[in-house]
């Protein structure tokens, strides 16, 4: 699974100075860029072949948009995250046409220039690295061997059935339909899904990357999926591919690929990160737009001026990718030769903003607000421009962490804003809470704009961790004790996921957990089989160590499976 970059910034400290001081790659047209992406998004081109020796690539060779999407940090956003380390390998998505994605895990990151343009434009051309494809999110980590291509059993995968390819990455190229007996959708269909079947976002089999047959099969499978399930919200059409590539070092040095980028993207529909594997700290919005001009001036001080393109999911496929001269943070006109975009112009509309912690009588605790007072022509234009409005704000604030960090609900700050303008049109300031929950304009209205967060039930009375020895193991281990409230108790099956999301946030973060689920979705297979099974049980006695195998195989091993 896309794991969050959380490492520390090498290539800015190790690169000597003169190198941002030369062009290490002449900047290309921005509009010949974002016409050629489009061009590729829309192009169904299922015979890609190497230029000179005709040798059969995979789709993404010569079609579609290969994108990794990524968080912005104190990091490079081209570097591999510690999680990538440790799998060897970085996850990446491949989007086209033919494929109904509309959801992607972080609201910013970059395109890969394809081969077949790169020949075209006599620049640095990827050919080797790719190693599989995934129809869905695969839960890629150490577990699956081969780049993260392998089962997901920790085992090192057969090649007897990998048949012979000739071309440039032929040694990398590997997936594990072929050694599962998987050629087709269908029988991708009929192996992984079905009544007593795990996640598919686990048991999945992988595609060979470079093997047109496997792409095929691989965008069927894709879009027979057309709704999520209880068991597989990651594993419908609308969700992302995962496409591995080998790590070019041992290290997080990721620089290899800074010449192959083409594009900053971001997403201006979601502030949404989505929880991946290997992450450090819980999930927050983020702003897209503020992200991709971080990174598109981190790529230029290496010598690269690239665009930050638009991706927008609800514009017509011709349209998928645009370019605006606003959004970028360097000037890409010829002139301008990727410097620095001219500073922007003192703001307009808000004359000042500061935040205050105070107590809410609604959250009953301590809470951030962001005082605003607009000038007069923001007072003028409150109802008539809302969106200049809103932009100068979130231009002025919200990248500050008490933003980032505590608008939980995606648009509650924008809703607020909204709800005032149209409530109460007479004030000369307004106070913006980012802990509110987004609701129905009604709602906030009823609320006095200052709607309150539905307070869950409390399920979890304790949870603490006890070392013990393990028959099984033989060997001392982690187990978390946990004792549920009544309420938790008497959950329904069906709603295990509310249990194990408060249990996740009370000790997901703990090391003994993190460092020791090395079976991903162990912890939560075993709170549902407990759930199930003994849910009279005090306490019930969790254990990272523990494999994740079907519910059968959990529950025939009384809810405590033994790595085999």
């Amino acid at each position: 699974m896309y794991p969050h970059v959380r490492s520390s910034f090498f290539i800015a400290c190790a690169l000597p100075f003169t190198l941002s001081a030369l062009a290490a790659q002449a900047p290309l047209d921005p509009l010949e860029t974002v016409k050629r992406i489009n061009r590729n998004y829309n192009t169904i081109n299922n015979h890609c072949q190497e230029a000179d020796t005709g040798a059969a690539r995979g789709h993404y060779y010569c079609s579609g948009v290969t994108l990794r999407m990524v968080n912005d940090g104190p990091f490079n956003p081209w570097d591999y995250s510690p999680y990538a380390v440790k799998i060897g390998a970085t996850s990446y998505s491949w989007l086209r046409k033919d494929l109904s994605t509309r959801i992607l895990i972080h609201p910013a990151g970059f395109i890969l220039r394809l081969p077949t343009d790169a020949v075209a434009l006599k620049l640095p051309v990827k050919e080797q690295g790719w190693t599989c494809i995934y129809a869905f999110d695969g839960g890629t980590g150490p577990e699956r061997k081969w780049y993260g291509c392998g089962f997901f059993d920790n085992r090192e995968p057969p090649r007897t059935a990998q048949g012979t390819l000739t071309n440039r990455n032929a040694a990398l190229a590997y997936g594990t339909c072929a050694e599962a007996g998987v050629a087709t959708a269908e029988q991708w269909t009929q192996k992984y899904t079905g009544v007593l079947k795990g996640p598919i976002q686990y048991n999945q089999c992988s595609w060979n990357a470079e093997k047109p047959s496997d792409w095929n099969a691989m965008i069927k499978v894709h879009e027979s999926r057309l709704n999520p399930t209880h068991k597989d919200p990651f594993a419908y059409s609308a969700q992302v591919t995962e496409f591995m590539l080998k790590n070019a070092s041992a290290s997080n040095d990721g620089s290899e690929n800074m010449k192959h980028i083409d594009a900053f993207i971001y997403n201006v529909n979601s502030t949404q990160n989505f929880a991946t594997r290997g992450d450090v700290a819980p999930p927050r919005p983020e702003n897209g737009l503020n992200s991709a001009r971080n990174f598109q001036k981190k790529l230029q001080a290496q010598g690269y001026s690239v665009p930050i393109l638009r991706l927008d999911f609800t514009q017509p496929p011709e349209q998928r990718f645009s370019y605006v001269a606003a959004d970028q943070a360097i000037d890409l006109s010829p002139a301008g030769g990727g410097q620095p975009a001219p500073v922007p112009a003192a703001p307009r509309y808000i004359a000042a903003t500061s935040w205050a912690e105070r107590y809410d009588p609604g959250s009953k605790k301590n809470e951030w607000t962001l005082n605003v007072i607009p000038t007069a022509e923001g007072k003028a234009i409150q109802a008539s421009d809302q969106d200049a409005l809103y932009k100068e704000l979130f231009e002025l604030r919200g990248m500050d962490s008490q933003w980032r960090e505590t608008e939980k609900y995606p648009g509650s700050m924008r809703q607020q804003l909204a709800c005032l303008v149209r409530n109460y049109p007479a004030k000369t300031e307004w106070n913006l809470e980012p802990f509110r929950p987004t609701v129905t304009p009604e709602e906030a209205a009823k609320a006095g704009c200052n709607p309150v967060p539905a307070q869950a039930p409390r399920y979890i009375a304790s949870a603490d961790w006890i070392k013990r020895y393990d028959p099984g193991t033989r060997r001392e281990e982690w187990t978390l004790s946990v004792v549920p409230t009544p309420a938790g108790r008497a959950l329904p099956d069906v709603q295990v996921g509310a249990l194990y999301d408060q249990l996740f946030a009370l000790r997901g973060a703990d090391g003994q957990w993190r460092e020791n689920e090395t079976s991903a979705g162990s912890m939560r297979q075993q709170l549902s089989c407990v759930l199930v099974n003994y849910r009279a049980k005090t306490p019930w006695n969790l254990e990272p160590f523990r494999p994740r195998l079907s519910e059968s195989e959990t529950r025939a091993a009384g809810c405590n499976p033994v790595p085999r």
